[in-house]
């Protein structure tokens, strides 16, 4: 009988891979931090409404929301599980619904392996460039490291949703019905760049003078959202926000 490593590698780690990247998966595990960010928000409102604003892509969205007339905060819990019901479907109808409770310890482990080596990844790729970036850390010094760590979830979750879940997403559906002779790959990387180039300069709106747009700023946020482009299409979303947050957490207890 020959051997190989799969012969030793468990079935759930076998599987993982494949059911874990479906939007069903990664919307459940992303409940979970939305769950703690929104329970801590009246905090971080409370505490410092008058010195930081909302993420903003939270706010984008929120405003989406409300244009379409779901003004009321329960309504948003509503859409949210309007998307898990249609990913629930999906799964089903694409047989990916054979995920194991395992699994969500699995996927937190493998966003902070994403996460310790994000930082290097983008800084090796924004060589040549003068870097001044202004990170969660950097907020105002009387908000407290609970709150800057509820706002580095927040930005996981709501930027991973806008830029990745809605934006990639519909510049791929775009792109597979308008450049149909195009390869699938070409369609993928205009994706990617379109999405991570709006994800760099959306970081630059209302930043009340704290940030200056540079080369150096976009570039470094542009790769970075090149990356998690990447590990959303690669991993799916919940892996793609988990990786973002812890991240952004590093980077808060770094300062």
């Amino acid at each position: 009988m020959a051997f190989t490593v799969s012969n030793f590698i468990p079935d759930t780690v076998k599987n993982y891979h494949k059911y874990s990247r479906s939007h069903f998966f990664g919307l459940l595990i992303v409940l979970v931090l939305l769950i703690i960010y929104e329970a801590s928000s009246a905090m971080i409102y409370y505490e410092a409404a008058s010195v930081i604003k909302k993420n903003a892509a939270e706010v984008m969205l929120k405003r989406v929301f409300w244009f379409f007339g779901f003004r009321y905060e329960f309504l948003n819990w509503l859409v949210y599980a309007a998307l898990l019901g249609w990913s629930f479907w999906l799964a089903r109808r694409q047989q990916m619904l054979a995920f194991q409770p395992v699994y969500y310890p699995y996927a937190i482990f493998e966003s902070l392996t994403y996460a310790l080596v994000l930082g290097s990844m983008v800084n090796l790729m924004s060589r040549g460039f003068v870097i001044n970036v202004k990170f969660l850390g950097q907020v105002p010094g009387e908000v407290s490291l609970a709150t800057k760590m509820a706002l580095a979830l927040g930005a996981g979750i709501y930027e991973e949703l806008l830029f990745r879940f809605f934006i990639l997403t519909a510049l791929l559906f775009v792109f597979q019905h308008t450049l149909v002779n195009a390869k699938p790959i070409v369609r993928q990387v205009l994706a990617l760049v379109i999405s991570a180039a709006l994800f760099s300069a959306y970081h630059f709106l209302d930043t009340g003078g704290r940030e200056a747009m540079t080369a150096g700023a976009f570039f470094f946020r542009f790769y970075a959202g090149l990356i998690l482009g990447l590990i959303f299409l690669w991993r799916g979303l919940g892996v793609a926000a988990y990786t973002h947050a812890f991240y952004d957490l590093f980077l808060v207890f770094q300062k």
